[in-house]
């Protein structure tokens, strides 16, 4: 309450011609800037007293005073005055600087002390009238021209005739032009990715998607650029200001992502057509990280749209940092996992790998986890900070796949029987292309309790799981069909009981 007592009093004796001149710190400056330039108290020739020294023609001094205020309402840069610091002596804390920056968001305007007094900085005198051309690219009485004076003049809600006829025209124009822009630029699209010969349904809803967020990022950014020209109250405008620049960003971080997805597909297409798996895991990946940091840019550009201290929030984050790092270490080690799974490349999308008790085959490599098809069709998720730690078998990458067969035949087949079944089973084995010859052996291995058992150690050169198991069924069929064109018998297990008489 005593706060807002001083500041009044401050204000009321700002107001007074005896202080009109006051430019002893950035907050009588700013007042005398500002508040002589009011349609009530309008009085320019000593609002221009704000201008740098440099500026020596009155007249040149009171339209660069128009025009700084013009582009402060332009750029819906509101003064909240209780704000300004009314210290003489006033330091920026990062320049350690007698300066002050009228706001964040256009760090160009900025007042500097000179010989005691503030006034304008000549560098915000410079750019000055770049600005003006950047808020008003088509000038200010753009639409205030476009009813008779008489009529247009007149006060409705606040805001002149003029001002709402502007407003309705800037409607029905980007409503009208955001139609036409979204049909020109989907053709297009379309037309340019059909002479690729790619394109998909999923394409297309992609590429509508695109035309859509671009046309309406072109239309939101011209409104952006006109709605100054209608000169809406400070206070109104510095929202209809923001509310479109968070939603210039938001559209474009929405667009960035849509056509990275496009970008992303034509890559798809180029990995499909390699040997190479690696790229097949690394593009999901890089599509997840790229929408997060485009998520993450675009929420800190709003922010600061907002006017939120953004490094208050990071000071806070500082002082929580070692709770935060305790939360997320898990996260922290599953990241650093799926780095060293793409770097070590110990398995690609497609092999069969058996992990701790776990076995299946790799479906996709995420940024907190790898996804396992198992052989009952369920799906196993292995954090990758664990996976990373573990002993990986990868039978996908199998140059030969063993296969240790064990055939019992019954006790009485005569040796002579024996050597040649196995040499004929041997033989039988290697006649499929499918069968590394030269590994490949056939010997009696072992009297069992009820069988003699034959060992065929047998390696398959095929390439999925799928193949060696018809591959085993040809063989198991050749070999039984063996044994009974020579009269061998398979033996079960039989148990002989003697009576002792």
């Amino acid at each position: 309450m005593r706060k807002n007592f001083i500041v009044t009093l401050i204000i009321c004796i700002a107001s007074s011609p005896a202080f009109a001149q006051n430019l002893s710190s950035p907050y009588f400056t700013i007042f005398t800037h500002l508040d002589y330039l009011q349609k009530e108290n309008y009085q320019p020739e000593i609002s221009a007293k704000t201008i740098p020294l440099s500026v020596q023609d009155n007249e040149k001094r009171m339209e660069l005073a128009i025009h700084l205020k013009q582009v402060l309402d332009g750029k819906g840069l509101y003064i909240y005055m209780n704000r300004v610091p009314t210290d003489g002596n006033y330091m920026d804390t990062i320049l350690n600087k007698s300066v002050y920056v009228l706001n964040h968001l256009e760090p160009r305007i900025y007042l500097e002390k000179d010989n005691g007094k503030w006034y304008y900085s000549q560098e915000t005198i410079t750019y000055l009238d770049e600005m003006y051309a950047e808020v008003f690219p088509f000038g200010t009485k753009t639409f205030s021209r476009l009813l008779p004076v008489s009529f247009g003049n007149k006060h409705l809600l606040g805001l002149y005739l003029w001002q709402w006829f502007g407003l309705l025209l800037l409607i029905a124009i980007g409503s009208g032009f955001y139609i036409l822009l979204h049909k020109i630029i989907n053709i297009a699209l379309q037309y340019g990715i059909r002479r690729q010969a790619i394109v998909s349904k999923e394409n297309e809803e992609t590429l509508k998607k695109i035309a859509k967020s671009f046309s309406l990022l072109l239309v939101y950014y011209i409104i952006s650029k006109i709605v100054p020209s209608l000169q809406l109250p400070p206070l109104i405008l510095q929202y209809v200001v923001k509310i479109l620049a968070i939603l210039l960003i938001f559209l474009g971080a929405i667009f960035l992502i849509k056509a990275f997805g496009l970008i992303l597909f034509y890559f798809k297409a180029h990995a499909e057509s390699t040997s190479s798996k690696f790229d097949d895991q690394l593009l999901p990946i890089a599509s997840k990280l790229f929408k997060i940091l485009v998520g993450i840019a675009a929420f800190s550009l709003a922010l600061r749209q907002l006017d939120v201290d953004l490094t208050a929030i990071i000071a806070g984050l500082s002082i929580g940092g070692l709770a935060l790092a305790l939360a997320s270490q898990d996260t922290v080690k599953n990241f650093i996992g799926t780095v060293t799974i793409l770097i070590d490349h110990p398995f690609e999308l497609g092999d069969y790998i058996v992990t701790n008790g776990t076995e299946g085959t790799v479906e996709q490599v995420g940024m907190r986890a790898t996804r396992i098809r198992t052989p009952e069709q369920s799906l196993a998720y292995i954090p990758n900070g664990e996976l990373s730690n573990m002993i990986v078998d990868n039978l996908g990458l199998r140059v030969l796949r063993r296969w240790k067969l064990v055939m019992g035949v019954e006790y009485g087949t005569k040796p002579v029987e024996l050597e040649k079944f196995c040499e004929r089973a041997n033989e039988a084995i290697n006649s499929n292309d499918w069968i590394a010859s030269e590994k490949t052996s056939v010997t009696v291995n072992e009297l069992g309790a009820s069988s003699i058992n034959i060992l065929a150690n047998i390696y398959l050169d095929v390439a999925t799981y799928n193949t060696e198991l018809n591959s085993k069924h040809e063989l198991l069929l050749q070999l039984i069909s063996l044994a009974d064109e020579m009269n061998i018998g398979f033996a079960f297990p039989t148990q002989t009981l003697h009576i002792k008489q």
